[in-house]
């Protein structure tokens, strides 16, 4: 032990506390990172960009991040795959009950998750539909394969029954409803820069929604003998 002239102990030189981390800048990052890559894509958006939206320098996106891959990793982490868990967070007793209402909630958490995520149906079509997307086969293996069988398998049972379409593909239901929320999403800026074509709001894009599936769910002879008007549904 170091000790003074006086033969005292000589107290411990403490060193420097390391800074908490800043959760809320590494948030804001996140959130820029996601709207640039939604806005210009991927390999168009570079650390730099991201840096300058959020208003900090570049050294401070690669402290958070370290590179453009741990980056891209993070964002499917912690943004999309939380999205794909609360699209797809239904209990038991939802499988069991009217298939159409639970067509109906699918697309209710789509509509509902993109509303707080307006950058996700746009990242959606550069970064995972288009050939060459970036964050396509990060998404692949997140694809929650046993929701997708089990809903399958709950239209299936209520065509058997009777009570939804025949002719509906019961494995590619959810890739329907998947298309009709985010592809008009994605490509709103296009269609409404088109001479005449009206403006997209959300609110009448979820009524076209339901009442397109419906139609299309109910059997043939119960679509001749009623509208096309979406089941109440009371949502806790």
């Amino acid at each position: 032990m170091n000790r003074t002239a006086s033969g005292a102990p000589r107290p411990r030189t403490r060193g420097r506390r390391r800074a908490a981390p800043d959760l809320d800048g590494r948030e804001r990052l996140l959130d820029r990172a996601t709207e640039l890559f939604a806005a210009q894509g991927i390999a168009a958006t570079t650390m730099a960009q991201i840096a300058s939206a959020a208003d900090v320098t570049s050294a401070m996106v690669h402290y958070y991040f370290k590179n453009r891959e741990t980056l891209l990793d993070i964002v499917v982490e912690e943004r999309i795959a939380r999205a794909i868990h609360f699209v797809w967070q239904v209990g038991e007793a939802d499988y069991e009950e009217d298939a159409a209402q639970l067509a109906h909630e699918l697309a209710d958490r789509l509509f509902d998750v993109t509303g707080r995520m307006p950058w996700l149906p746009s990242l959606w079509l550069r970064e995972v539909v288009n050939e060459g997307g970036l964050l396509r086969e990060r998404l692949l293996a997140r694809i929650p394969m046993d929701n997708l069988r089990r809903f399958a398998h709950r239209i299936q049972a209520a065509q058997r029954a009777g009570t939804v379409n025949p002719d509906i593909e019961a494995p590619f239901l959810f890739l329907s409803i998947l298309g009709l929320v985010m592809l008009p999403l994605a490509t709103a800026t296009i269609w409404q820069g088109l001479h005449k074509m009206p403006k997209l709001g959300r609110a009448a894009l979820q009524r076209h929604v339901a009442a397109l599936l419906t139609s299309g769910l109910q059997p043939a002879a119960a679509a001749r003998g009623r509208g096309a008007s979406k089941p109440a549904r009371s949502r806790t």
